[in-house]
This record gives structure tokens, sequence and C-alpha cells, in this order.
């Protein structure tokens, strides 16, 4: 029973050291210097994503929308989000008849967000492209389980990027409203 105590006192005091170096959780509330405080849910629940095609688009897409714009159902869009996806498909195994019996899918994700108005302002965009991997087997004369395997193949990718472009996109979206309350603050 010592030792839990002392991990729990170790974890607790690397915890309090964290908020001593400037440490803050991403979806924790933004505290501005009036001492008000802004849920970072409410900025992601105004982002609207932006068209996609095919099915990829439409799994990504889904994906994107159920992780900002359901976070707080109602909230007016002050954002769009435009994704562009790039996905390209390897094979990587053959039987002796030649037919493939594994599949490698690279996907490459980029975004950029901007303010809905007359004339949109930049907000963010990535930098780099996100590339996500996945593969899937192809079994011996079961057509139904490869289609499956594919699709959820697909679906790791997408749900993949999806995360990974909700939190830069909840980054930008916390550096946009902690630089506004800097410059609130300097001409206050």
């Amino acid at each position: 029973m010592s030792s839990i105590s002392w991990s729990r006192r170790g974890l607790l005091g690397g915890l309090l050291g964290l908020s001593a170096c400037g440490f803050r959780p991403l979806y924790g509330p933004i505290v501005a210097e009036d001492g008000s405080e802004e849920d970072l849910r409410s900025e992601l629940a105004a982002v609207r994503i932006g068209p996609l095609y095919e099915r990829t688009g439409q799994l990504l897409r889904r994906s994107l929308q159920r992780r900002m714009e359901d976070s707080a159902p109602g909230t007016p869009a002050r954002y769009l989000l435009n994704v562009s996806v790039d996905m390209g498909t390897d094979i990587l195994g053959y039987r002796r008849d030649g037919t493939p019996t594994r599949i490698r899918f690279t996907l490459n994700g980029s975004w950029n967000l901007n303010t809905i108005a007359l004339s949109p302002q930049r907000i963010a965009a990535s930098g780099i492209p996100y590339r996500a991997i996945d593969s899937f087997n192809i079994p011996d004369l079961q057509f139904f389980s490869a289609d499956v395997s594919r699709d959820a193949a697909l679906e790791r990718l997408m749900e993949d990027l999806s995360q990974e472009i909700t939190r830069q996109v909840a980054m930008a979206l916390r550096q946009r409203k902690e630089d506004q309350g800097r410059g609130d603050q300097a001409t206050g």
C-alpha cells in the first residue's frame, strides 16, 4: 500500500510541476485576463466543414462533424474548414496466380480554416500535410470479407486524419483566442 501512495504522490507532484511550467490542457477553458472563461468546445462547434467528395471524403466529413459541430449543437457558424485529401494505393503482396493479397492505403491530408464573412480571413492552415498509412489483407475467395477489411481500413484512416485535424484546429483556435485576449489587454 505504501508504494501506491508514493506513486499517487509522484503523479500529483508531476501534474503540479507541469502546471508550473505553463502546461495547459488543450480542451481546458481559456481564461482571459479579467478572469472570465471561454470554452474551446464552443469555438470548435462554430466550425463548419466544407464539401468533400467521394466515399473517403464523406467518411472524413462525417467524422469531422462529429468531433467539431456536434460538440455543442446549435452554435452559429463562424469558421469554415476546407480539407483536401489525396489517397494512394499500393499492392504489397501477390499470390502465385498474380492476384493481390495485401493492399496498403496512403493518405495525405491538409486543411485551412477561414472565417465566414464577406471577406474571409485565414485563421490557420496545415503547414505540412498529415500522412496516415493503413493496410488490409484480401483472403482467398472471401469477397465479402475483403470488402469489410477495405471499409474498416478506410474508416481507421479517416478517423485518424479527423482526430489530427481536430487537434490542430483546436490548437489554432486556442492560440487565436489567447492572442485576442492579450491584444485586448494591451489596448485597454
